[in-house]
């Protein structure tokens, strides 16, 4: 009898597991996922927030948002508007309007890294042009995948796409040597965003931008060069095999110096005529040397580090100077550039 009683209770709490498996998995469907968030500036200085939430069924978006004073004050309203309960914990990109960038992102990436249900991992990415065509963008596409996927690494990313993380935007706020290159973006024709370059910023505000060729440039020095390729005067196309950039920092003097080398190996793709592979490498390392000293000069006039260069002089700085560092020393910094370009193969070459 006592058998009989157990294997009931046993049932019992079987069938009552599987009641709140099933509870779980209506609630799942009843939550919104949203994977953009979009922060613009709103009426009267408000806050104008966004969310875009996929609909895997039929590959397509929904938007919904609110104007209100504070950013938690607008996630609360659509929170209290909502039918479904809204779970930021599957975000994956945070865009901010430019105007929004200009002033200051510090009150969107705080709010982010404060709330503890967004991923540190999530990405940042500046929006140029109609901030709201962008966030009611209602194209066909690869929901929740697509978005994120133009920064991903094994898809849509190049080079000369700039990639920042939420931590590192915040980090990037609260240091005094080292700045960050936020991606710009606008609305894509055939795909969801369409590559503008990057924002150069000082601490929490968008001061500059640098061409897509000039983020190259940044990520190469960032020993990022996956994919990337560059046209050479108009006569070939190399791609990037390998990069490696080598730093020497020296404040024996008055004002600091850095003896940079960047090594690049490429593989030539396309010729256009018949330049020779020694022409080519000369042609190249004299476009990237351009290309690294006019981006450099751009920085300093903006007194923006986005290269980290600050960080190689730390320890020869005490604390007053490395709060001093972009106003006052990275303007001055004196820097030695050069370039070695090693041509591995010719590829498949065409013409």
């Amino acid at each position: 009898m006592i058998i009989k009683n157990l294997a009931r209770f046993v049932l019992l709490l079987s069938f009552f597991a599987l009641l709140t498996g099933c509870w779980n998995n209506k609630d799942i469907d009843k939550r919104l996922l949203p994977v953009v968030m979009g922060i613009d500036k709103g009426k009267n200085g408000n806050v104008h927030l966004y969310l875009r939430i996929p609909n895997p069924e039929n590959n397509s978006t929904r938007t919904i948002d609110a104007d209100e004073k504070t950013i938690d004050k607008a996630i609360d309203m659509l929170r209290t508007h909502a039918e479904e309960s809204i779970d930021l914990l599957h975000l994956k990109l945070l865009l901010i309007s430019e105007e929004v960038a200009k002033d200051s992102i510090k009150e969107s990436i705080e709010f982010a890294v404060r709330s503890r249900e967004i991923s540190p991992k999530a990405l940042i990415a500046i929006v140029s042009g109609d901030f709201e065509e962008v966030m009611h963008d209602q194209k066909k596409i690869n929901v929740g995948l697509s978005a994120y996927d133009f920064f991903g690494k094994d898809s849509g990313w190049t080079p000369n796409i700039s990639i920042i993380h939420l931590w590192e935007a915040y980090r990037g706020i609260y240091t005094d040597t080292e700045d960050t290159a936020i991606p710009i973006i606008a609305k894509g024709t055939a795909t969801p965003f369409l590559s503008k370059g990057s924002a150069i910023m000082n601490k929490a505000r968008m001061v500059g931008k640098i061409s897509i060729e000039e983020t190259l440039i940044y990520n190469l020095y960032q020993g990022q060069y996956s994919g990337g390729t560059v046209e050479v005067m108009n006569s070939s196309t190399v791609s990037l095999d390998n990069a490696h950039v080598s730093n020497h920092a020296d404040w024996s003097g008055s004002t600091p110096k850095l003896t940079s080398h960047m090594k690049l190996m490429g593989v030539i793709e396309e010729k256009q005529g018949n330049p020779t592979n020694d022409q080519i490498k000369k042609d190249l390392e004299a476009l990237m040397r351009k290309r690294y000293l006019s981006l450099l000069t751009r920085l300093q006039a903006n007194k923006s580090d986005i290269l980290g260069i600050g960080q190689y002089f730390r320890n020869q700085m005490s604390e007053e100077q490395r709060k001093k560092w972009k106003e006052t020393y990275f303007p001055k910094l004196k820097q030695e550039f050069t370039i070695d370009v090693v041509i591995i193969d010719s590829g498949d070459l065409k013409s």
